[in-house]
């Protein structure tokens, strides 16, 4: 049954003892007026005395305060009475209020939901063998046998020049098996790459495959974006406002729980996007119209969302791509809000529903080449050289993109059809951390990562095949090199590791060893949509937003946070954690953070006890020192004496017992009890009860 769904226990509990006590004393003061208006005339002693010592406790609060206002003001009649005895007078009188007071603390308790007890699990929540098994299969392609895909560890490699000046890196201490081994993960932890598999893992069937054994596998994103934070198969993906965080070795959490990795492998990717303060438009219902761009000059247009550090290298990269553009502009245009129209059409992909798209610059003229790479190029190195990557290399990734948001556009009520020019960038690391990722009740997964002081490790092994002209000259045909990253504690160390991109295509199925630092290495430049990847039939889900053909937002916000979503779907589709390292891994401690109903108390509410508590002190103290004083012994005979009418039976009843003698309310001189003896007489019905005697009866001086 629900009482309420508003008040706490707490507040519930006060209500119904404030009313308990006012009914209490309602039907206590009721009582009393029920047992005056039934006192007898004629009773015994004994009866007199009970209703005595009845009247004497309902009057005794106004009887206290009355003697205490007394002989706060001095009574000349009597001399000064003990301090002890108007202190506890006054602790007498304040008792009973501080008793009432005490409800106020009632209101801190409040229903809660407590922890439950911690448990103990393993990355994935792998805790057998065919559970181990059953996390590798679901990483390879359907119908594969775990016994038949090679897999490797390269533990050094050197750059090696071979017949033919063929040049490549070359694994100088291989370890092979397959991944039906449990075995060779062993040395694995949770700080290496190797940790990880590549998606869609498969044994490469060719002609030459006795000499060489290659696998096939998936770097790409799915069909959708990750929006929120999950943990799939031990990792948990961690998308926010600019970019996307993933740590490897988490247990697969439920509602109410969170788990604490102590150095563990995080994979972070960092995103800011630029306007260019460009955009074009088109009227939607017009089929004439190709669209006009659109440049603003008024100093609102230089909108940034991202980390503190691109911010410069792409206002500078910005302000370059305006220069090259202001001769594409028709100065002589510009309006009241500082827009300047551009000489030709619009080169702009127009589309009514919102969209994320790549764009190329005009050219400056027909024959002229594209100043895209050069733009793009510079961004990239400026980058580098700011965070210590390493320039150059094979097959070397962009970190910058010309991106753009298109959409349904609202203007002047007429129905139209845009496109925001921004130019965004994204660095990638792989660090150190101390992650706490955790599940609330109603499931969502939050990460929190503090990066820690550590060297990182890059190892890269080349793979080819060979092919020998009709001239006798041997070439390399290169496939997926395999990628390692290893992480090591070191105090002294940076937090923060940056690394170099490498350009990948996810239009075909890589070829290659299939290692998982494949797919960290090439996480930039493909999350930044570079040179139209995901304008094919593959992934063009990915690029249309949930707006519809609503009105879009076309900030650089909304554009940084799609990067680092499609980063979250790069991540689920790309890696998958290898169920041997799970299964040897350590037990990891799983908290409860709630889940079960309890009671909880607010402390401050306990003040309302303190003066109950004092008080009740006090007096116990007090208590003490009379007894050690022997002052409390005897205390009965005084009560005795004190209580009702036994103080007086003897002189108004001498040598009867109380229990045996009938005393009489008699008016005459005034209002007394009076013994009764044989043939005394009555001027009233002796029935009659006290209150119908005393009102009827004559008034006496």
């Amino acid at each position: 049954m629900i009482i309420s769904s508003s008040l706490t226990i707490g507040q519930i509990t006060f209500i119904l003892r404030v009313a308990i006590q006012i009914l209490t004393y309602i039907g206590l003061a009721i009582i009393g007026t029920l047992i005056l208006g039934s006192a007898p005339r004629v009773a015994s002693l004994t009866t007199h005395d009970t209703l005595n010592r009845i009247v004497g406790a309902s009057s005794a609060t106004s009887s206290t305060v009355k003697w205490l206002f007394g002989r706060t003001r001095g009574n000349p009649a009597e001399s000064a009475p003990p301090r002890g005895l108007i202190l506890i007078f006054f602790f007498a009188l304040s008792y009973t209020i501080f008793v009432s007071l005490s409800d106020i603390g009632f209101l801190g308790f409040v229903s809660c939901v407590v922890p439950g007890p911690s448990t103990f699990d393993t990355p994935a929540s792998v805790k057998s063998t065919a559970g181990a098994q059953s996390l590798l299969l679901s990483n390879t392609v359907n119908g594969t046998e775990l016994s038949k895909v090679r897999t490797y560890h390269c533990d050094a490699s050197a750059l090696t020049q071979f017949e033919g000046g063929n040049v490549a890196y070359n694994c100088t201490a291989w370890r092979n098996s397959t991944l039906a081994d449990q075995g060779f993960y062993s040395q694995i932890n949770n700080t290496d790459t190797d940790v990880l598999v590549p998606i869609q893992l498969a044994h490469y069937k060719y002609k030459n495959e006795s000499f060489f054994d290659y696998n096939t596998f998936n770097i790409g994103p799915t069909s959708q974006l990750v929006i929120e934070p999950i943990i799939n198969g031990g990792l948990a993906i961690a998308p926010h406002p600019t970019g996307v965080r993933m740590v490897a070795g988490v247990p697969d959490l439920q509602p109410n729980t969170k788990v604490e990795l102590s150095k563990a492998m995080a994979v972070e990717v960092d995103v800011g996007c630029m306007s260019l303060g460009v955009f074009g438009m088109k009227v939607t219902y017009d089929l004439a119209d190709s669209g006009t761009d659109y440049m603003r000059t008024n100093g609102s247009w230089r909108n940034y969302t991202g980390p503190d550090y691109m911010q410069d290298i792409l206002s500078k990269t910005v302000d370059d791509i305006r220069l090259y553009l202001q001769p594409l502009f028709n100065t002589s245009t510009i309006d009241s809000s500082g827009y300047i129209a551009s000489i030709n059409s619009s080169n702009a992909i127009f589309s009514p529903a919102a969209n994320v798209a790549s764009y190329r610059l005009p050219k400056a003229s027909f024959s002229s080449l594209g100043p895209d790479d050069d733009f793009i190029g510079n961004c990239t190195v400026a980058l580098q050289q700011k965070l210590g990557i390493p320039i150059g290399g094979d097959k070397p990734g962009s970190m910058c993109s010309f991106i753009g948001i298109g959409g349904t556009r609202g203007g002047n009520g007429t129905l139209q059809q845009g496109f925001e020019r921004m130019l965004c960038a994204a660095s990638t690391q792989v660090n150190l951390v101390d992650a706490t990722v955790q599940v609330d009740a109603t499931r969502n997964v939050s990460v929190n990562l503090t990066r820690l002081p550590s060297s990182l490790t890059y190892l890269k092994a080349d793979f080819w095949a060979t092919m020998t002209s009709d001239n006798g000259t041997v070439k390399f045909d290169p496939y997926t090199p395999y990628e390692r990253y290893t992480l090591a504690s070191e105090p002294k160390s940076p937090t923060s590791h940056f690394i170099p991109q490498r350009s990948a295509s996810i239009t075909s199925v890589q070829r290659g060893q299939g290692s998982a630092g494949n797919a960290i290495s090439a996480i930039a430049p493909i999350v930044l949509a570079s040179n139209g990847i995901f304008s094919g039939n593959t992934y063009a889900g990915l690029s249309f937003l949930p707006e519809g053909f609503n009105h879009v937002d076309t900030g650089t916000s909304r554009l940084a946070q799609w990067v680092g979503q499609v980063g979250g779907s790069y991540i689920l589709g790309s890696l998958g954690y290898n169920g041997w390292a799970a299964l040897q891994t350590r037990p990891i401690e799983v908290a409860s953070t709630g889940g079960r109903l309890g009671s909880c108390y607010k402390p401050y509410y306990a003040l309302g006890f303190i003066p109950l508590v004092l008080s009740a002190a006090i007096v116990l103290c007090w208590a003490v020192l009379l007894l050690f004083g022997g002052s409390l012994f005897g205390t009965g005979k005084v009560k005795d004496v004190y209580g009702g009418l036994s103080t007086y039976s003897a002189a108004m009843c001498p040598g009867a017992s109380p229990s045996d003698t009938l005393v009489a309310w008699e008016t005459a001189p005034q209002p007394h009890l009076r013994p009764l003896s044989d043939g005394y007489p009555l001027t009233v019905n002796s029935n009659a009860t006290a209150l119908t005697y005393l009102k009827v009866s004559p008034a006496h001086p």
